[in-house]
C-alpha cells in the first residue's frame, strides 16, 4: 500500500531524467512548492547531486553548489574587509548572497563549527544576521551516517568521514528523505538508468507549473486539513515518543504543514481532489522525520503501528468512544476509558493492550496485577489480545518464593529495597503483597528501579482502573410456555 513504486502515474521528475523516483514525487515536489528545507540522505552515485542541479536548472534558480566537507565560511559570505568604518564582504561568484537556491552537499562531513553557522541559513535563510533575501530554497545531500547500533548493518556500507548529523541541524530541514540505490530500484528502472534517459523538452515548464499549481492548491484545503493533520500529529508524536523517538515541538508543526502540502501535491498531480487521503498522510509522516539523518531512523514497524493508531483518531467520529481514548496521554486512563466504552472483542483488546505496551516494565508488572482481575470479568475479550497482561500477572504469583543474590561486598542496588524498603510494606494488605512480588520480580529480572516509583505505579493504577465499572454479562430471556387456554 506504501510502499512499491509503480510504473503508472505522475512523470514530472522521470521528464527531468530522474529513474526510479515516482514514489518520491509527491514529497520533492511539495518541498519545492512550500519551499521547505529538504535533505537528501542516499549511498554514493545515487543521483542526490544531480536531482537538486536539474530542478534548480529547470526552475530556473541562480543556483550554489558547496562541498559542505571543504567549505569556509568566507568561501560562503566572502571576505570581511573594513569600508568607511563598517566591515562588508567581498562578494565572489561563488557567495551566497545573490542565491536563489544553494546545495550543501556531504553535510555530515562539515566541521562542527560550520554546521552551527549553517542552522539560520536552512532555517531562516539568515547569515550573519543578515537576511538573505533571494534565497528561496536550501538543500542537503549527505551519505548515510553510521547506525547507532550496528554500523554498516544491512549491506550499507561505511563511509570514512561520515558522521551523524547534527540533532538540531537536521531538524531544521522540512523533508529528509532516503533515496534509492540501483539495486532498490525495479529491474525496468535499473534498464533504463543504464541506458540513459534524455530529459524531456517541457520538463522545465512542466515542473514549474506543477510546482505553481501545488503552491496555489494549499491554501484551499489548509482550513480543511488544518484539525484532522493536528490530531493525528499529536497521537503520531505520542506514540513515536513512547518508542523512544521523541518528535519536537517544531517538528510536530513541521510535520502538519508536510502533510498538508503532500496532500496538496497528490491532489494537483491526480487532477482531482481526492478527499482524505491515508497515503499521503503516511507518505508525508514517512520522509519527516529526521531521526536517519542521525543514523538511528524509526524502525518501519513502529511507524506504521504509530501511523495506524493516528490514522484511526483521524477517522474516528468527534464524539466517539475511540476519539476520547485517543488523545488521552495517561496509558493507564486509555485502558480504563476502553474497558468503561461501548468497544467490544477484538478492538477493546487490542486498544488495552496498545496502551499496556506502551508503559515502562515497571508500571506493566505492577499494572497488571490490577488489570488482570478485570480483564478476567470480560468474555468478550480474544485471549491473544490479554496475552501479555496475563504474562506479566502470572509472574507477580510464581517469583514470590524465589531467592535473591546479592554481591558480597560492594554497592548492589537491591541490597537497600530487601533491607528497608520490603520491610517496611505491611504484607497483610493485598497492596504490601502486589508491591512486594512486584519488587522480587524486577530484581531477580535485574530490572533497576527505585522503590517509590513502583508503589506510585501501583497506587495509580489501583486508584485509575479500581473506578472501572465491569461489564455486566447480557442477561438471558426467560420464556415461559403458556397454559392452553390462557391470553
Amino acid at each position: 500500500m506504501f510502499e512499491t513504486p509503480t510504473q503508472e502515474g505522475p512523470r514530472v521528475l522521470r521528464a527531468l531524467g530522474i529513474v526510479g523516483w515516482n514514489h518520491l514525487e509527491p514529497v520533492v515536489l511539495a518541498a519545492l512548492a512550500t519551499e521547505s528545507p529538504l535533505l537528501l540522505i542516499g549511498p554514493h552515485g545515487s543521483a542526490k547531486t544531480l536531482i537538486l542541479t536539474r530542478l534548480a536548472a529547470a526552475l530556473g534558480l541562480t543556483h550554489r553548489h558547496y562541498n559542505a566537507s571543504l567549505l569556509s565560511f568566507d568561501d560562503l559570505v566572502g571576505f570581511p574587509v573594513p569600508d568607511n568604518g563598517r566591515l562588508v564582504y567581498l562578494q565572489t561568484p561563488a557567495t551566497i548572497w545573490d542565491a536563489e537556491s544553494v546545495l550543501f552537499d556531504e553535510i555530515s562531513r562539515c566541521r562542527p563549527e560550520l554546521q552551527n553557522k549553517l542552522f539560520p541559513v536552512v532555517h531562516e535563510k539568515i547569515v550573519q544576521g543578515i537576511a538573505l533575501d533571494k534565497l528561496r530554497h536550501r538543500w542537503g545531500a549527505m551519505n548515510p551516517p553510521p547506525a547507532v547500533e550496528a554500523s554498516g548493518a544491512n549491506g550499507t556500507p561505511d563511509y570514512a568521514g561520515a558522521e551523524p548529523l547534527d540533532v538540531a541541524l537536521a531538524d531544521r530541514f522540512g523533508f529528509i528523505v532516503a533515496v534509492p540505490s540501483l539495486g532498490e530500484l525495479q529491474r525496468s528502472d535499473q534498464l533504463t538508468v543504464l541506458r540513459g534517459l534524455a530529459q524531456a523538452d517541457d520538463a522545465a515548464p512542466r515542473l514549474r507549473s506543477t510546482v505553481e499549481a501545488i503552491r496555489q492548491a494549499i491554501p484551499a484545503i489548509t482550513g480543511a486539513l488544518t484539525h484532522a493533520a493536528a490530531d493525528y500529529v499529536q497521537i503520531l508524536a505520542q506514540k513515536l515518543a513512547e518508542a523512544d523517538h521523541p518528535v519536537s515541538t517544531r517538528r510536530a508543526g513541521q510535520i502538519v504543514r508536510n502533510i498538508i502540502a503532500v496532500h496538496a501535491t497528490e491532489n494537483v498531480l491526480a487532477g482531482a481532489c481526492t478527499g482524505l487521503s491515508e497515503d499521503a498522510f503516511y507518505t508525508a509522516v514517512r520522509y519527516s522525520l529526521p531521526d536517519e539523518a542521525w543514523g538511528d531512523p524509526v524502525p518501519q514497524t513502529t511507524l506504521l503501528t504509530a501511523h495506524r493508531t493516528a490514522w484511526q483518531l483521524v477517522k474516528a467520529d468527534t464524539q466517539s468512544d475511540v476519539k476520547a481514548i485517543l488523545i488521552e496521554p495517561d496509558a493507564v486512563r486509555r485502558i480504563a476509558l476502553t474497558l468503561a466504552s461501548s468497544l467490544t472483542g477484538g478492538d477493546a483488546g487490542r486498544m488495552v493492550v496498545d496502551a499496556f505496551s506502551s508503559l515502562p516494565r515497571l508500571a506493566r508488572v505492577a499494572t497488571a496485577a490490577v488489570l488482570a482481575p478485570l480483564l478476567a470479568q470480560r468474555t468478550d475479550l480474544p485471549a491473544a489480545t490479554i496475552e501479555p497482561i496475563a504474562r506479566d500477572f502470572s509472574t507477580l504469583g510464581s517469583r514470590n518464593a524465589e531467592q535473591i543474590q546479592i554481591r558480597s561486598g560492594g554497592a548492589d542496588w537491591r541490597r537497600d529495597i530487601l533491607s528497608t524498603h520490603l520491610s517496611a510494606l505491611n504484607r497483610g494488605s493485598a497492596r504490601g503483597r502486589i508491591v512486594t512480588n512486584a519488587a522480587v520480580v524486577l530484581m531477580q529480572e535485574d530490572e533497576r528501579f527505585e522503590m517509590p516509583d513502583l508503589e506510585a505505579a501501583y497506587d495509580h493504577a489501583a486508584q485509575v482502573l479500581g473506578n472501572v465499572p465491569l461489564r455486566r454479562k447480557p442477561e438471558t430471556a426467560v420464556v415461559r410456555k403458556r397454559k392452553p387456554g390462557t391470553a
